[in-house]
């Protein structure tokens, strides 16, 4: 409108585009994912969007194309047709080269029988699984405790229905109580890894350090008489990371004289698969027996 001092315009398509771009790269970024970008236009290829592209890559290759008086395909490539310098592959040598120290020098008489007497070794990936699992702590009596495995998605998983046949459970053990149950949940990895926790390690064994220091400053792992671990994480990550859940199954003697740890098979499995019951009664049926004594 006339007299405004500073008139707004829309901005162009390009703006917008743009603007569009950086926002989702933020996305990719904060999520880590590594996005990659073509550095030069591929014969016969579309049109590519508005990157940021290297000049001197696009410059060589309108060079080529002006010098190329050979007619390309439709869709297809030359096979004659190689790939500038600036393109050939990494290889594992220049990624660990700066952490390896300089080789010897060798003669020039002897460099070529070295390179052809020698077989490269291959290089050795190492993957670090780390182990994700949700344990549901529930104390019953100031002697009883109860570790119970679930699902390590999801929220409020632990329904009245777990509730029930945990009940159920207990009261098959002659485990009884007045209280109210209380449940807490350990979820590994932490969500929150700041200060001390960031330089934790992810892998089993400082899982397993993590629940038991838990399970100790926040119950008294140690002064409980009898354990209940019910799924395979609550088992190993308690127990021994390193054993198989089936040779932890059944009665686990513990640290102190009169502690004893019941292992068999988590709430969910057992709500999914009644045959498994019989089993896991007799996983931990013996506790009647050692109760007695």
């Amino acid at each position: 409108m006339p007299g405004d001092a500073n008139p707004t315009t829309s901005p162009s398509i390009d703006e917008q585009y743009a603007h569009r771009e950086q926002l989702r790269q933020g996305y990719l970024d904060a999520m880590g994912i590594q996005t990659w970008y073509p550095r030069v236009q591929l014969l016969n290829a579309q049109a590519p969007r508005p990157f940021d592209w290297i000049q001197e890559d696009v410059r060589a290759l309108k060079n080529e194309a002006a010098t190329s008086t050979e007619p390309v395909a439709q869709h297809t490539i030359s096979p004659s047709r190689e790939p500038t310098p600036d393109y050939t592959p990494t290889r594992a040598a220049d990624i660990l080269g700066q952490f390896l120290p300089p080789a010897p020098e060798q003669p020039a008489t002897e460099e070529k029988a070295a390179l052809t007497n020698t077989t490269p070794e291959p290089v050795k990936s190492v993957n670090t699984v780390v182990s994700k699992f949700r344990l549901i702590v529930q104390p019953v009596t100031d002697e009883c405790l109860v570790v119970a495995e679930m699902p390590h998605s999801g929220l409020n998983q632990f329904s009245r229905f777990h509730q029930r046949l945990l009940d159920d459970i207990l009261r098959a053990l002659n485990v009884t109580t007045d209280q109210a149950p209380t449940f807490r949940e350990f979820v590994w990895p932490m969500a929150d890894n700041r200060g001390l926790l960031s330089r934790m390690n992810q892998d089993d064994h400082s899982a397993a350090d993590a629940v038991r220091a838990f399970l100790n400053n926040q119950y008294g792992l140690s002064r409980r008489r009898t354990i209940l671990l019910l799924g395979q994480s609550a088992a190993r990550f308690v127990l021994d990371p390193e054993k198989d859940f089936d040779h932890l199954r059944g009665i686990q003697q513990g640290n102190q004289p009169n502690q004893y740890f019941a292992v068999t098979y988590g709430l969910n499995e057992l709500m999914k698969q009644s045959v498994l019951k019989r089993e896991a009664w007799q996983d931990i049926s013996p506790l009647l027996t050692i109760s007695r004594t």
